[in-house]
């Protein structure tokens, strides 16, 4: 459904419409809502296309690769869920300032791996544990230093419960810090 949306948007958009292709990346500290412990650290990286609608606001689809997971103590052994993403945000910018934007924008997930790895141990494949799909919501906010390199903050409030081996519900959260570089 948000791949119709994003082709739709496409659709209604000016003939002269110009995307702009950037790469970004950075730190990912993830959570899961239905654990205790500390955020997973990790990494997120992909392309961007980004477009100007007008003098405020500007949309941008994005295809990234994101580490997400949870470290938590079970048994008195620390472990570490590390779940494995490829995702595609859509986001909506607005440009409060020329160089300062605020972001929102919806976010499909499709999980590629899953492991679960207990400190010096070795890692376990859980995938068929974890939905092979997630939704999401993001926000966040970034600074533009020039006109190619930019830098960011966002969240990801996961609205799907990840898990399906258990009764508690497992959102998957994730803060993210990174840098973006236009190639144009």
């Amino acid at each position: 459904m948000i791949l119709m949306l994003a082709g739709l948007s496409l659709f209604f958009l000016p003939v002269h419409a110009q995307f702009i292709p950037g790469i970004k990346g950075g730190v990912s500290f993830g959570t899961l809502s239905g654990f205790s412990g500390d955020s997973r650290v990790s990494g997120h990286a992909g392309f961007f296309l980004h477009h100007t609608i007008n003098n405020h606001w500007c949309f941008q689809p994005e295809l990234l690769y994101s580490g997400e997971g949870q470290r938590y103590v079970s048994d008195g052994v620390e472990r570490t869920i590390k779940l494995g993403y490829i995702e595609v945000p859509l986001m909506i910018q607005y440009y409060a300032l020329q160089q300062l934007y605020f972001e929102f924008g919806p976010q499909f997930g499709v999980l590629v791996s899953a492991g679960n790895k207990p400190t010096g141990g070795n890692e376990i494949n859980v995938k068929s544990d974890f939905r092979s799909t997630q939704f999401g919501l993001n926000i966040g906010a970034g600074v533009n230093v020039n006109k190619s390199l930019g830098f960011y903050g966002r969240y990801d409030f996961g609205l799907t419960d990840v898990s399906l081996f258990d009764n508690i519900v497992d959102h998957s959260q994730v803060a993210q810090v990174g840098m973006t570089i236009r190639l144009k």
